[in-house]
C-alpha cells in the first residue's frame, strides 16, 4: 500500500509541476547583467521620394500639350462646329478628336474648345460634353482665369486657379481655323 500511495504522490507531484510550468509560474531564466536583451524593432515600410512638378513646369507642360493639340485639331471643322452647334458632323468630328487627344495623356482632367468675343468667354466642344461635368455649347465661362478676360494670341500656362469644377493649372492656345472673326482657344486642365 506504501507503494502505491508513492506513485499516487508522484504522480500528483509531476502533474503539479507540469501545471505550474503551463501556467508560467516557474522561476524565469536569468540573464547576467551588462548582456542586453534584444528586442526585435520593426522599421517603417519605406516610402519612394517622388518629385512632383512645380506650378510654372505644370503651366509649361500644359501649354504644350494645348499648342500640339491645337495643331492636331481640324480647325475648319471646329470653326463649323461653332457655326452649326451640337447637331452637326463637324462638331462631332471635333469632339472625338477632343476625347482622343484627351485619352493620351492621364494628367489631363478636362479637354475643351473656347471663344473668346469681347471680353466674354464661351465654351464650344468640350471632349466631356453631354457628361454631368462636362460643359455645353456656348455656355459663358463667367469664372474663366483671368488671363482669358483678353484676346490669347500666343500659348499660355495659368494657375492654379479654382473655378467651379475644381483648381486646376492649365494651357491654352490658340487654333487656327482660317477665320480672324473670333479667337478659338483649346484648353487643357490638370487638377492641383
Amino acid at each position: 500500500m506504501n507503494l502505491s500511495s508513492g506513485m499516487k504522490s508522484g504522480a500528483l507531484l509531476l502533474l503539479v509541476i507540469a501545471i505550474l510550468f503551463v501556467a508560467g509560474c516557474t522561476q524565469p531564466v536569468t540573464v547576467p547583467a551588462g548582456t542586453a536583451t534584444p528586442t526585435p524593432t520593426q522599421s517603417a515600410p519605406a516610402t519612394p521620394s517622388v518629385t512632383l512638378p512645380s506650378n510654372e513646369t505644370l503651366k509649361t507642360e500644359m501649354a504644350t500639350l494645348a499648342v500640339t493639340f491645337a495643331g492636331d485639331i481640324d480647325g475648319k471643322a471646329l470653326a463649323m462646329a461653332l457655326a452649326e452647334g451640337p447637331n452637326s458632323t463637324a462638331f462631332e468630328t471635333v469632339l472625338g478628336q477632343l476625347k482622343t487627344f484627351k485619352a493620351s495623356d492621364s494628367r489631363i482632367v478636362y479637354l475643351y474648345t473656347l471663344e473668346q468675343v469681347n471680353g466674354t468667354v464661351r465654351f464650344i466642344v468640350d471632349a466631356d460634353y453631354g457628361q454631368p461635368e462636362g460643359s455645353g455649347y456656348l455656355e459663358e465661362y463667367p469664372d474663366a482665369p483671368a488671363e482669358l478676360k483678353g484676346p490669347v494670341t500666343a500659348p499660355i500656362g495659368v494657375g492654379p486657379y479654382t473655378d467651379p469644377w475644381g483648381t486646376f493649372i492649365s494651357g491654352f492656345a490658340p487654333v487656327e481655323t482660317g477665320s480672324n472673326l473670333t479667337v478659338i482657344l483649346i484648353g487643357v486642365d490638370t487638377r492641383v
